[in-house]
């Protein structure tokens, strides 16, 4: 049985991003139970990498909106130097943790529009 000659380094690429997936899934999800580590930014690159290896889930997260921006600004990752990858990975980073803090103001202002409106349905 012969092999190609880039079939082992495909294969070994498959199995760290399989192992890359399983541990961001898990920081993520004890990210999402404890305050400390920030779980969504690990889900996210988790979503990210499953969609660099299985075209179906990719064009699953490409219809959503927020996620689909992510993934589109990470087409070109691939061919950028190692500094330019760095800089993006920051940049991602930062861009995440934005989006996590907008969306938290936005769900505890509808909260707290909740809590007026029911506040005012007593009196």
């Amino acid at each position: 049985m012969r092999m190609r000659p880039g079939a082992i380094g495909n294969l070994t690429a498959k199995l760290i991003a399989c192992l890359l997936i399983v541990v961001c899934f898990a920081v993520g999800a004890v990210g999402l139970i404890l305050p400390v580590v920030p779980g969504l930014l690990f889900v996210a690159i988790a979503l990210m990498i499953v969609a660099r290896y299985f075209p179906s889930v990719d064009r699953r997260l490409r219809k959503n909106r927020t996620i689909g921006s992510y993934l589109q600004s990470s087409d070109g990752f691939g061919g950028l130097s190692f500094g330019k990858k760095i800089q993006y990975g920051l940049l991602l980073c930062l861009r995440l943790f934005v989006d996590a803090v907008a969306f938290l103001v936005y769900v505890a202002s509808k909260l707290l529009g909740l809590a007026v409106v029911k506040y005012q349905s007593y009196r």
